[in-house]
């Protein structure tokens, strides 16, 4: 197996973590309590994804050739994916600043 896999997904565990602890002090009508939750399902999804492209005989059957971009060009996009959702928790959470 790709040692590149196994990183990105450690990175996008990590990152989900993140922002999955962030989410319970999120407002309850803030946009970011759907968007955190939505982002990290998706990263999750690409996840299983990527791996069924690239390392299973179905999957490869499936994208062969060029087509195998696809589930490629998934797992860095699952990683920018948790760390958009993380970025957007860790966002929401902060104060705002008082207007003078």
């Amino acid at each position: 197996m790709d040692i590149l896999f196994f990183v990105g997904v450690l990175v996008s565990i990590t990152l989900a973590l993140f922002a999955w602890r962030q989410t319970p002090q999120l407002a309850r009508s803030g946009a970011a309590r759907v968007v955190v939750p939505t982002l990290l399902l998706l990263a999750a999804l690409l996840v299983g994804f990527a791996f069924w492209g690239q390392y299973t005989l179905s999957g490869a059957h499936a994208f062969d050739e060029m087509d195998g971009l696809y589930p490629l060009i998934a797992g860095p996009l699952r990683t920018l994916l948790a760390a958009i959702a993380a970025l957007i928790a860790w966002l929401a959470r902060r104060p705002s600043q008082p207007d003078e």
